[in-house]
This record gives structure tokens, C-alpha cells and sequence, in this order.
């Protein structure tokens, strides 16, 4: 769908579907919801909402392990929406009354439960479902739908295992999946069903908010599960050998591994970019803009061997790798290469990381070399951190074997004439045991190939993202966080792409203090927000110990000493400061607007967080609205607060780009 014509700043919401809740809603936001919460958006006079990933990620939580990247989560339908609920009646109302009292989202109860009512449904109208001309033509117009379908028949009968733990059809053939469909229809059009019922709601409600004259936006992973129905039938698109993820920075010291397969570009170019093309096709169904998330991934990835469980052994890719002629041309001869990329230890160096236990560990893990009995190299089964991390050894010694492990200047690269810099080459242990010219040889060597890098990566990305903004209407914008190249900002505005700016993180980091930028200095092509779901909300961020209150209030422009507490009044001048931003959309999230409310603020600041990166489980993904979104239609104080807000941005004069 096309965003429209633009000609004021823009500004808008983030709320995750999920949490919303209204008086039909159960246990979770629902779809539907959409539409009394795009009326509040309207007494705001906010024009657009952004919302999370909403595809099916099965029993996850996290809308960022989607198990496709095309079907929809059906625990967003609303049941009783559906013909034939009402024979249930008595159920959903039980359900309603139960999750209700939660509080919180209980992602497992609700999923396994609708889905649940949704099968009785099914069953009970499935002589009129399996003759239903509109479900037939709908599985006909979205080919994608008959192997999501049996690859959910196939992971329930095998009690949900990743479809590489199954017995049979782990590589299937279109065939495949045609027979499977036929020999398993009723199961099949179960299936089908719940996402012909999902996509109907979406888009009536979407139909119903863009009425109102707003606009929707979506959020488009760049990733996908391993255990997905896109990675299980479109194999040749994915890299089992490697696993995304990001590379170690000031919050994490090994880097992250998100556990997801890379992509195989050159296959997905021969087949024209078909299945990308086709997933932003179902995404402009719903939605007039999108965030692309990780954008950064379009230049370059993380990538990491499957066999690591960190992210610290990792490389970009596409890079140019060094080679065996360079680094021979510079005078280094096999033997030190392969010392740098795989260094053996006399007794004394791993005494220095095992101490007493030095002689017990170099009997179980370590073997020695041939021909030199006195130095040693890890046992190849040991040579992974999958390997490490899974020994019955106590935290210590796993810790050191690890640090042995990673003290290397070239990481593995699958050639053995092409090396990969380790990303902390510079400060390992073996690199002090080269002459000091040598040392030197290798920065000035290793420097100059970074430096080759940023054209590679522009040419990438240029090609890449040209067929995400051009193959459909929709506003493209982009999550450009994290060690972003220097040809990131000249592509994006090559090719009309939005970046996005979080104010806590908007700093010149190059200089002492570290300084926020100005809100006139924000490029006129991006998205600015005070918080995003995988940070504290602005209460919360004024709770941190280490964050620097007055240097944000002097950066407001506000007056005199930062308050201790973040009042409604304050949080407003705060807001009115974001505002002024130079940046075309300003879209902050919920709770950060509740913040202007006396009543909504009395919500702990730690129960406003969405999620919490690096961890698994606890309140991830539970956050719920504390209020009906019928009840926010009430609350006049507030959505007057707001349009105050939204009023006086609308009227800035654009001319200033």
C-alpha cells in the first residue's frame, strides 16, 4: 500500500500488537484492535502506527523467530469474529475471564488455547470449510501457504523437533509437499484456514484505520528462523554452515549469535530475488510503510561457523579476506601463518591460563604436535566452543579453555590461502610472541585491508536494497543501529530509504563526552524515537545507574538541574524537545507517551520494558497495556497532552532539509 503524499512531519506510535487489549481481546492483542486503538490514534492526530512483526513463531514468543516469513501469528485472531464461535461461547468467555486477571501475557497459554478453540471451530464447519470456493482461491493465491501447512503437520508429528531432528522429509521436493497436502488435507485446510481467517482481520482492520486516515508500519526481519517452513523448503536460499549475529561491542565482549542461517545471495539472485520480492508483496497487504530490521545485514553480516556458540569468531560477509601471496609478499613464511590461526602452546603458556591444572588439562584436551612433543594444540574434538561450552567442567576452567581457544590473529576462513582478521587480533597473547616487526607488518597489513572493505559493502547493499525499494509502493525505512559502515548514510539516501535515530544513542562518540546531537542535525530522512522495544522506556532510562541525567536535560535545552523523577510535566518538555526534531517522522512508543499521564506513569518503569537483548524468557515479550484501549478513548487529558504535541510539529515549515 502507498504511504501517500507528505507534506507536514509526521508523527506516530510504536505498540507491539500484543500489547494491546481490549474488551474482546483475549489474553493478547488482537488484530481487531487495531481499530479502537486507531481511534485514540485519531483524537491524537498521530498518522501512523508502528507495530512489531506479527508472523507465526509458533510456541516463541519473540516476534523475531518467526517460523515464517509469510503466514501470521494466528494467536493475534479474534475468536469471536468467527463464524461458528458461538457455539463455544461459554469457553471463550471462561478463557476471557482468565487471562484476563493475568496481568501479563502468557504466550504459551494463549497460543496453545486458541489454537485449540480454532481446531474445534474448524471442526465443526469443516464439511461447508473443505467445499468454501474463497478458502480454496486464497491457498491458490499464496503459494507459499501449502508448505507452510505441511511443515506444521510435520513438526506436530514430531512433537514439534526442529525439522532437522525428523526421520523423513528433511529436504523435501515440490512433490513432497504436494503429497503431504493431499494425504493430510483436513489437517492442511486447518491450517490454511486459520491464516485465510488471520489475513481477513488484518486487513479489515487495516481497511478500517486507513479510513481514519492512518497509516500503518510494519517490521520486516532480515532474518529467519532455522526451524522455519522458508529454511525447511527453500533450502537453497539459506547457509546451515553459518549463523548470523553481531560482532562484539562496548555491551558485549564475545559478540551475539542470533542463531539464525545466513542467506545464499548468489542462489536468491538466480532466481531474481523472487522469494524476497514475494515476502514484501504479503507485507504490502498490511502495511503502508516497513522497517527493515538490521539493515546493516544488507551490506554486510555477521556471519559465524555453525559450530561456535558466541559471536566472537565471526567475520563479515561479503569481505575481502588477506591471502597467503599478501601476507607472503610481506615476508611471513606457512608455519607463522598457521601459527597465528591455530597456535600451539609450550607447557609454561598454558600454565598461565590453568595453573595447578595445567598438566591434568593437557592430558584430556590438548595433543601435541608432530615432531614436537613439547608444544601443543587442541584435541580436534575439542575445537569448537560448542565443544567447550558443553564439557562437565566447572565455569573456570571452561573460561580459560575458551580464552585458549580464541587466542589466535586469524580466525578459520574454509581456504587455506585466505585468512580472516580475529576481531581482537590486536591484543591477543600470540601476537606479543612475534618479533616486534613483525607485529608491525601485520597492523599496517590488517589496517589496509579494512580500509578495502567500505566499497564492497556499498556495491552490496546498492544492489540488494534497490529490490526491497523498488518491488512494491510501501515507505521504506531502516534499523541502521550498531558498528554502522561510513557507506550506510550515502546508500540510504540514494535510494530513499529512512534511517532511524534513538535519542539516548544519537551521539558523536568520536569526540570527549560524547555529545548528543542536535535535533536540527537529525537528516531530514529518518524516523527519531526516545526508546525502542528492546530498551528501557524513558522513565525506565532515567533509572539507570549510569545514566547521565543532566548532560540529557542540558541537551533538552531545559533549565537548571535535572529532576530526580521524571514527572508528567517534565517527560512533556522532554517529548516537546523530540518533537523539534528535523527528522520527517517522529514515532515514539506507548509507554513513553503514557508518561504524560499522572495515572498510566504510576506503572513501575521496569514493567514498561518490552524486552531485554541477550536474554531468554523471564518478561520478554509480556508486556501488556495497563489499560483497555476503550478506556485510552476516554482519558481526554491525555490524548489532549498529545495532539498539543503533534499540533505543533505539524506546523514547522519543511522547508529545511
Amino acid at each position: 500500500m502507498r504511504y501517500g503524499d507528505i507534506s507536514t512531519f509526521q508523527s506516530g506510535v510504536a505498540v507491539p500488537l500484543f500489547s494491546l487489549q481490549s474488551k474482546t481481546s483475549i489474553g493478547i492483542g488482537e488484530f481487531l484492535d487495531l481499530i479502537p486503538f486507531a481511534r485514540w490514534c485519531e483524537l491524537c492526530d498521530f498518522n501512523i502506527i508502528q507495530l512489531l512483526p506479527v508472523n507465526d513463531t509458533g510456541s516463541e514468543a519473540s516476534p523475531y523467530s518467526a517460523r515464517s516469513a509469510f503466514a501470521l501469528n494466528p494467536i493475534f485472531i479474534n475468536i469471536q469474529a468467527i463464524q461458528g464461535s458461538v457455539d463455544f461461547e461459554a469457553e471463550i468467555d471462561e478463557a476471557k475471564e482468565t487471562f484476563d486477571a493475568c496481568g501479563q501475557i502468557d504466550y504459551y497459554k494463549v497460543s496453545t488455547w486458541k489454537r485449540q478453540i480454532l481446531k474445534k471451530i474448524f471442526e465443526n464447519r469443516y464439511e461447508l470449510l473443505k467445499k468454501d470456493i474463497a478458502l480454496a482461491n486464497w491457498i491458490e493465491q499464496n503459494p507459499w501457504a501449502k508448505a507452510y501447512c505441511v511443515y506444521c503437520i510435520l513438526k506436530a508429528q514430531n512433537n514439534e523437533a526442529s525439522w532437522k531432528d525428523w526421520k523423513k522429509f528433511q529436504n523435501p521436493s515440490a512433490k513432497d509437499i504436494e503429497t503431504l497436502w493431499n494425504k493430510n488435507l483436513k489437517e492442511a485446510l486447518y491450517h490454511a484456514w486459520m491464516q485465510y481467517i488471520a489475513e481477513m482481520q488484518f486487513s479489515a482492520a487495516v481497511a478500517e484505520v486507513s479510513k481514519m486516515g492512518i497509516r500503518i508500519k510494519g517490521d520486516i526481519p532480515i532474518l529467519i528462523n532455522e526451524d522455519s517452513a522458508d529454511a525447511w523448503a527453500n533450502r537453497n536460499y539459506f547457509s546451515m554452515d553459518d549463523r548470523a549475529g553481531a560482532p562484539p561491542d562496548m555491551f558485549s565482549y564475545s559478540g551475539q549469535n542470533w542463531g539464525f542461517p545466513t542467506y545464499r545471495w548468489d542462489n536468491i539472485e538466480k532466481d531474481d530475488f523472487c522469494w524476497w520480492k514475494m515476502r514484501l508483496h504479503q507485507a504490502s497487504k498490511f502495511y503502508h510503510a516497513y522497517r527493515i530490521d538490521h539493515v546493516l545485514g544488507f551490506f554486510r553480516i555477521w556471519s559465524i561457523p555453525e559450530r561456535e556458540v558466541t559471536g566472537i569468531l565471526g567475520r563479515f560477509s561479503p569481505s575481502i579476506p588477506l591471502t597467503w601471496e599478501m601476507l607472503s609478499a610481506a615476508g611471513f613464511c606457512r608455519e607463522t601463518l598457521e601459527y597465528l590461526r591455530r597456535p600451539n602452546y609450550s607447557v609454561d603458556q598454558l600454565r598461565a591460563f590453568f595453573g595447578n591444572e595445567t598438566e591434568n588439562i593437557i592430558s584430556v584436551y590438548f595433543e601435541s604436535l608432530p615432531n614436537e612433543a613439547t608444544r601443543f594444540v587442541f584435541k580436534p574434538e575439542f575445537y569448537s566452543e560448542k565443544a567447550i561450552t558443553s564439557l562437565d567442567e566447572p565455569q573456570e576452567i571452561k573460561d580459560a579453555l575458551l580464552k585458549v581457544y580464541w587466542n589466535r590473529i586469524f580466525i578459520p576462513s574454509g581456504d587455506e590461502n585466505t585468512f580472516y582478521p580475529f576481531w581482537y587480533w590486536y591484543n591477543q597473547p600470540v601476537l606479543y610472541t612475534l618479533p616486534e616487526n613483525e607485529q608491525q607488518k601485520l597492523s599496517e597489513i590488517i589496517h589496509r585491508n579494512e580500509s578495502m572493505q567500505e566499497p564492497l559493502w556499498e556495491q552490496n547493499a546498492t544492489k540488494l536494497l534497490s529490490v526491497l525499494a523498488k518491488e512494491t509502493d510501501m515507505l521504506v525505512c531502516a534499523e541502521d543501529l550498531g558498528a554502522v559502515p561510513h557507506c550506510v548514510p550515502t546508500v540510504l539516501k540514494k535510494l530513499n530509504i529512512l534511517s532511524l535515530r534513538i535519542e539516548r544513542w544519537a551521539r558523536n562518540w568520536d569526540v570527549p563526552y560524547s555529545p548528543y546531537y542536535e535535533m536540527e542535525e537529525y537528516p531530514r530522512l529518518s524516523v527519531c524515537t526516545t526508546s525502542c522495544h528492546d530498551t528501557s522506556s524513558l522513565r525506565g532510562l532515567w533509572k539507570e545507574p549510569d545514566f547521565d541525567k543532566n548532560l540529557y536535560w542540558g541537551h533538552a535545552h531545559l533549565a537548571g538541574q535535572a529532576p530526580e523523577e521524571l514527572t508528567p510535566p517534565s517527560v512533556r518538555s522532554i517529548l516537546a524537545h523530540v518533537f523539534s526534531s528535523n527528522s520527517l517522522f517522529c514515532i515514539l512508543p506507548v509507554q513513553d507517551y503514557f508518561g504524560l499521564s499522572a495515572t498510566l506513569s504510576e506503572v513501575p518503569p521496569e514493567a514498561e520494558r518490552v524486552n531485554v537483548p541477550g536474554t531468554v524468557g523471564g518478561k520478554n515479550w509480556t508486556y501488556r497495556l495497563p489499560c483497555t484501549v476503550e478506556s485510552l478513548l476516554e482519558n481526554k487529558s491525555l490524548s489532549t497532552e498529545i495532539r498539543k504535541l503533534v499540533d505543533t510539529r505539524k506546523r514547522r515549515p519543511m522547508w529545511k532539509i
